[in-house]
């Protein structure tokens, strides 16, 4: 068993859930600066069994509203069921894809969608040389001491490496709780592969949802017209239409990485199939980290980022820069880099830039930052167009 991290608190935030009032505990890695949090409901000290849910970060679907996977609903689930027992804890890591990173997730579906199907998930992380889960549970450990948390945990998870992985961290692990949801057209795949490499899930099998157009897998190259960035990875997302949950839009998800070093950058682009013409609307999209679990009433980022997809769709074309994620702790919003316009001009390809704003002081801030370098750039920019939330 490994050294337990020192987790520093970061503070207290109350969140109206879909499933009621939790509190969420922030905290950070004092050596690493790694973030995580705990979202508690009720009493967690005591020696009886405490429900509890690990769960790691999945940005495509609990901030995007992706549904090729099932972590999102995992989420709820989890929140649904403490809220039920009313009392239990869900543990919220940034271990995105697996633990290997949004890059390593982003080829992987890449070549997932381009086998057209027949590649799994954990077949593609083994044609990129990795492990199939390289997630770490120490901080689970270090954040039960934080929270004086004694009991062992009644761990919601279909996943058994997980609760070995647990286990070997030191976590104590009293039962297991199985945590599913049905599958439908666009994650069926995906849980089929899980349900093969061991999850404990139901019957998998049904129709699946056929990609809009093919999927071309590449290695990392620089990308053309954008000399600062390096392209990683091109897949088609599926998001929800709407929240009944009955279809699914297709955007075109782009990765890219600085060439100097950095965090990757994402990029949403509407619509998949051929190039449309006229101008096209551009969005720098924020996103907060306590947003990611679902609300009572959407609200702030969660509810611009639904007004931005019903407008870029009703529209007909659009791009999406998703801004670096916001840490609780984090006061005004991070910077943009100016090196983020090639990226946007690039995906233009020659056409005009609409500016998709919110009617507030952020939103002039992007609409004149986007003016004055997409026209640097040689890019045409129309006049701005407001966003309208409650539309």
């Amino acid at each position: 068993m490994s050294a337990t991290p020192a987790l520093v608190a970061q503070g207290r935030h109350r969140l109206e859930t879909a499933h009621g009032p939790f509190e969420a505990r922030v905290f950070r890695d004092a050596a690493g600066g790694t973030p995580c949090f705990a979202l508690a409901r009720g009493e967690l000290a005591g020696s009886v069994p405490l429900v509890a849910r690990v769960h790691s970060s999945c940005i495509t679907s609990e901030s995007f509203g992706a549904c090729d996977c099932d972590c999102a609903l995992q989420l709820d689930a989890a929140l649904a069921e403490i809220a039920r027992e009313g009392r239990g804890v869900v543990f919220y890591l940034l271990q995105e894809g697996r633990g290997a990173g949004i890059a390593a997730k982003a080829r992987d579906r890449m070549l997932v969608q381009a086998s057209r199907g027949r590649l799994t998930t954990y077949e593609a992380y083994a044609r990129m040389g990795l492990a199939h889960d390289l997630r770490r549970y120490e901080s689970v450990r270090a954040a039960c001491e934080a929270l004086g948390i004694a009991a062992p945990l009644a761990l919601l998870t279909n996943n058994p490496e997980k609760i070995a992985g647990l286990a070997a961290a030191g976590v104590r692990i009293f039962d297991a709780r199985a945590l599913s949801r049905a599958p439908h057209a666009w994650n069926r795949h995906y849980l089929a592969s899980k349900s093969r490499s061991g999850h404990r899930l139901g019957a998998t099998a049904g129709p699946e949802a056929e990609l809009p157009e093919a999927v071309e897998p590449f290695d990392p190259r620089p990308a053309a017209g954008a000399p600062s960035w390096l392209e990683l990875s091109a897949y088609l997302l599926p998001v929800w239409a709407d929240d009944a949950r009955r279809s699914a839009d297709w955007l075109r998800f782009h990765l890219y990485a600085p060439r100097a070093g950095g965090a990757e950058q994402v990029l949403l682009e509407h619509p998949v199939g051929a190039p449309p013409t006229g101008d096209v609307l551009v969005r720098v999209q924020r996103e907060r980290l306590l947003e990611r679990v679902a609300q009572k009433a959407p609200r702030g980022e969660r509810a611009a980022w639904r007004a931005a997809r019903r407008a870029i769709l009703g529209h007909g074309a659009g791009l999406v820069l998703f801004a670096p994620t916001r840490m609780p702790w984090e006061e005004g919003e991070p910077a943009l880099d100016d090196a983020l316009l090639e990226l946007v001009a690039r995906h233009l390809r020659g056409r005009a830039a609409r500016p998709l704003v919110a009617a507030d002081a952020q939103g002039a801030r992007d609409a004149a930052w986007l003016a004055a370098g997409l026209s640097r750039l040689g890019v045409a920019v129309a006049a701005t167009r407001t966003l309208e939330p409650g539309a």
